[in-house]
């Protein structure tokens, strides 16, 4: 499902673009008519056009490359929620059956096995525990990326609205023939001023994705470090319940 930020951003693009086209029309209405006296009012306008369409390009160039790429906010909440639901909560649902408060080991079994035993439970909860603490992380992380997206699509709307203001204006000053050189420069302001939104946007959402991206790599950490350090049984001493090999038993029924 497409992101409802998106899709107002991209709706106030089609309105710059009427406006851009609008603007053009005015312009070229308004300087068909100019009389000789002032037609040194065309070279002028003439010059101001050339850098508004450099100006349009690099606009499009940055607003068309994110449109692209929009990215999915959605998607990563509900991953997020996906690693919360299906793994942490899960893992720490049978966390909470491995303790000894609610296990029989030490009422029916007592002796050297048993202690080793006993001695291996704790830090087997310990461990599906951290498994959940990464996947509460994971989702935290996730979720802070999405609010950064949604964010971005925000300050996109702004800057575009931005824009079809100052064409607005525009538009309104080259209907006099007087007044098409200043709506030349104020459409080229504007243009400007939103393209210059748009990178100051493209830069925080770099930056808070360069953060997120160490986050990940720590969380991905965690998982190696969990998976490294996890406590493993002493097999040797649950092990030992022949009475064949020169001592007796580690196995012993409790009273």
């Amino acid at each position: 499902m497409t992101n409802p930020l998106v899709v107002q951003a991209k709706g106030k693009a089609d309105d710059v673009d009427r406006a851009i086209r609008r603007f053009f029309d005015v312009v070229n209405t308004t300087l068909s008519w100019v009389p000789a006296p002032l037609k040194w009012v065309i070279e002028r306008v003439e010059d101001g056009i050339r850098i508004v369409n450099v100006k349009i390009a690099e606009f499009w160039d940055r607003v068309n490359q994110l449109f692209e790429q929009p990215g999915d906010s959605d998607r990563l909440r509900q991953v997020g929620t996906e690693w919360v639901e299906k793994v942490g909560n899960k893992l720490g649902d049978v966390a909470g059956t491995v303790t000894l408060d609610k296990m029989r080991t030490n009422v029916e079994w007592e002796g050297k096995a048993a202690r080793a035993y006993s001695a291996t439970v704790p830090p087997q909860s310990q461990g599906l525990n951290s498994v959940k603490d990464v996947a509460n992380q994971m989702r935290a992380s996730l979720n802070s990326l999405a609010n950064s997206i949604d964010a971005f699509w925000i300050a996109m709307g702004v800057a575009l609205g931005t824009f079809v203001v100052a064409a607005v204006g525009a538009i309104a000053a080259a209907c006099t023939v007087v007044g098409t050189p200043a709506a030349v420069g104020a459409i080229a302001g504007g243009l400007t001023v939103a393209i210059g939104i748009i990178g100051a946007t493209i830069m925080a959402l770099e930056a808070h994705t360069n953060t997120i991206e160490t986050e990940q790599n720590s969380i991905v950490q965690k998982i190696h470090d969990i998976g490294r350090e996890w406590t493993m049984p002493n097999t040797g001493d649950m092990g030992d319940a022949s009475v064949t090999d020169g001592d007796g038993s580690d196995w012993k029924i409790g009273n």
